[in-house]
């Protein structure tokens, strides 16, 4: 059931529970805006990090984990992949449609999530055919 279920969808529920509600932000900068630290660089730079990048930080490291789970074979596999589609069609949806997801905090969350099938499927597919050239070379 677990291997089923596409990590990039806690993120897409975490941030649209922050820009539905508005329980993070204020009216004038939104929650990914919002800088959390401020770390002084060796060079004499302030490097400002924001939500917004914390977010796409935590949201990497479930897409490398999902890239991990794709190369596992299996119904459970397969239907990963085809929830990681929907997961990209209501990312894609949101981007277009409602209003707080057209940013480019969203996007490149919408990036992963393009990436994450594509990935999956593309995966799958040469796995698929190494294991029918292999099978078929044993057979002839």
């Amino acid at each position: 059931m677990y291997q089923m279920f596409p990590l990039l969808a806690i993120s897409l529920i975490v941030y649209a529970v922050l820009a539905l509600t508005g329980m993070a932000g204020s009216a004038d900068v939104p929650w990914y805006d919002v800088v959390v630290i401020q770390p002084e660089m060796v060079s004499g730079d302030t490097w400002y990090v924001s939500w917004g990048d914390m977010f796409l930080l935590a949201s990497m490291g479930l897409l490398f984990v999902e890239l991990l789970r794709s190369t596992k074979t299996g119904s459970e596999s397969i239907m990963n992949h085809a929830l990681s589609v929907v997961v990209f069609v209501v990312s894609l949806l949101l981007f277009i449609i409602v209003e707080g997801f057209g940013n480019s905090v969203f996007f490149l969350f919408m990036s992963m999530t393009f990436l994450d099938f594509m990935a999956g499927f593309i995966v799958t597919t040469v796995t698929a055919r190494r294991d029918l050239a292999v099978g078929g070379s044993l057979a002839g």
